[in-house]
């Protein structure tokens, strides 16, 4: 069962026409997202993702030098994807508040379409401080512009850049472990919102707005 997962398995899908090595990898990783995802990173083993990918543990060790590294290899691949699709779905967008509600709605969504990866995505971020930091640097700058904009008013540090980023990550746990409802994200934009001193008309207005169909 493990190795039919991992074939089908989104690193794997991406280096379906690459060479046997980097199919290898691929799959390997793809290992890694479930397992991560279903025990957490301190968890999971070498010889646990060796199985699953259908590989000896020397094959493991041809592509990663140990556990920590396959996982940083994970982790900062799927915040790539993460943010590439963020950046897409916010795309012609300027408004402060609004990129900040569409990203967390976005986010949820995404963390919905591939639940793996949405888990470890989850997981990495207490576990890399490095990734949090590249990943909230976005953040960080929406709301650095919504000063700027007059959209909020609250001031913007290290603290309040992590409560907002905190909140969208649990939201994701939330919807993912099934603990929240489907408007989970629309309603935690809209607390976003108002936490950074958005009205509250204002921030119902923009968080519950109607989004395009979600490209996949």
């Amino acid at each position: 069962m493990d190795v039919n997962l991992v074939e089908l398995g989104p690193f794997a899908s991406d280096a379906r026409n690459l060479n046997k090595s980097a199919r290898t990898r691929a799959k390997l990783m793809d290992a890694a997202v479930g397992i991560f995802a279903r025990e957490g990173f301190e968890a999971a083993s070498v010889n646990r993702i060796a199985q699953a990918a259908d590989v000896v543990n020397g094959t493991f060790y041809l592509h990663f030098k140990d556990k920590d590294e396959i996982a940083g290899a994970v982790a900062f691949a799927i915040a790539a994807q993460v943010v590439r699709r963020l950046d897409d779905a916010m795309a012609g967008i300027d408004d402060a508040a609004e990129r900040v509600a569409c990203a967390t709605r976005r986010f949820v969504e995404f963390a919905l379409e591939r639940p793996d990866w949405g888990l470890a995505f989850f997981r990495a971020n207490w576990f890399f401080p490095q990734l949090r930091r590249d990943v909230t640097a976005y953040l960080r700058a929406d709301l650095e512009r919504g000063v700027k904009q007059g959209a909020f008013t609250a001031t913007i540090n290290d603290h309040v850049v992590d409560i907002v980023a905190s909140m969208t990550l649990v939201t994701a746990f939330g919807r993912l472990r099934n603990e929240a409802g489907p408007t989970a994200g629309e309603d935690t934009a809209e607390m976003q919102l108002r936490l950074l001193g958005v009205p509250p008309k204002r921030a119902h207005r923009i968080a519950h707005a109607k989004l395009p169909p979600l490209k996949l």
